[in-house]
Formats: structure tokens, sequence, C-alpha cells
């Protein structure tokens, strides 16, 4: 396979991932209710500080118990290849994402927070994703900024992040079908990984979606 057959290929599979994890990991999945259903119930006589901080702990430790994330494979069939840990985990960072944009009262129908929501799960890398796209931005991702972006780079950022979700992961080895749900080896290792991760998406995403958060201006963006 040629240098670019390959980076078709991830392509593709990063737009299905995008679309499966938007979709699955907003309305819900195995034991986890709606993301903003969650972030209801989360909220129910705490504070927004408080409620993020009960989604956060509540998600980390269900992707670091040992067997969940593995097991999460036969509540969902996604088309498509990755390790089962990694696309559950990405499920679960999903949902906690959507439930702490729910909880700060973003709209978890708009693509703008849809958009921010996936770049939370690729960390400080979210913020080199805008900047190829012609967005000005400081050293974290916010709303402030992603709600003035068009649509059609809305639409550029989540291609690249798709891409990058994959590529991450995309080793011969490594790949798998997903719903077959293949047990982890060293399994308390990676729930560890995984739980630190889903704390880290959690922290990003607090920080993305607090009303007000203050930013920098977008450039022009660069065409589509």
């Amino acid at each position: 396979m040629t240098v670019e057959d390959q980076s078709s290929t991830l392509a593709r599979a990063g737009q299905d991932l995008v679309e499966q994890l938007l979709k699955v990991g907003i309305n819900g999945f195995g034991p986890f209710k709606s993301a903003a259903e969650s972030a209801a119930e989360a909220s129910s006589g705490r504070t927004t500080d408080q409620a993020v901080s009960a989604l956060v702990r509540n998600h980390a430790a269900a992707a670091g118990a040992q067997g969940f994330v593995t097991n999460l494979g036969g509540f969902i069939a996604m088309p498509l290849t990755l390790p089962a840990n990694v696309g559950a985990s990405y499920l679960v960072q999903t949902h906690l994402a959507g439930a702490i944009a729910a909880a700060h009262g973003h709209d978890l129908d708009s693509e703008e927070v849809r958009t921010a929501v996936l770049l939370c799960l690729v960390g400080n890398a979210g913020t080199e994703v805008l900047k190829q796209v012609g967005i000005k931005v400081g050293s974290q991702v916010s709303m402030t900024v992603i709600k003035r972006i068009p649509i059609t780079v809305i639409r550029q950022i989540n291609k690249k992040v798709g891409f990058m979700l994959v590529a991450k992961y995309g080793t011969k080895r490594a790949v798998i079908t997903l719903a077959k749900g293949v047990p982890l080896v060293g399994g308390a290792i990676g729930g560890g990984m995984d739980a630190t991760a889903t704390w880290a998406v959690g922290s990003l995403a607090d920080k993305a979606f607090t009303v007000g958060q203050d930013s920098v201006e977008p450039s022009s963006p660069a065409p589509a």
C-alpha cells in the first residue's frame, strides 16, 4: 500500500470514527445515559464546578476499571478497525466532554460544541489543529473561538481530528475489529492510562466550555 493509499484509508476511518463518537458518545451507550442526562444528574443539588468534578471522577473511574472498557464492545458495533480499548476509551471521553459542555449550558446539537468536544480528545494538539486551518488561538481551545469559526472550517477541523485519532493507533499489528472486544493485555496498566487520559480530557473540557473563557480572536480562516 502506497503512502497516499494509507493516508486516504486513515482519513476515511477518521471520518467514520468522528461520526460514531459524536453519535454514540453523546447520545449514550452501554451503562451511560446521554451526555445531557448525565450532566443533569450531576448538576442536581451541585454547583457547576461540583458537577464537573463528579463527572470527571465517575468517567475516569469507569475508564480505569479493569475490563470495563473492553466489555463496552458488546454494547456497540462501530464500522471501523481500532483496538477495542482505544475505541471504547474515546467513547467514554467523548461522553465526558459532552456532559461537561452540557453542564456549562452549551447545546450538544451545535456543530461548534461537538467540534470542541472532539478537540478535547486530542489534548494540547487541539490548538495546533486550529492553527493549521488558519485560526489564531492561545494556549487552549475555547468556545469563544470555536463559535466564531465558519461551518466549512469546522468540518475541516473534524476531519483533521479524526485523522489524528486513527493515525495514532493505525499500525497493522494494532488494529482489530472493535466489536470483537479482544481482551486487553496488561489490563490494569492500560486501565490506569485510560483513567489518566480521561481525567486530562475532563480538565481540558472544563476549561474549553467555561462560559466567558478568555481567548484570542480568530483570524481569517483558511479556504476550504
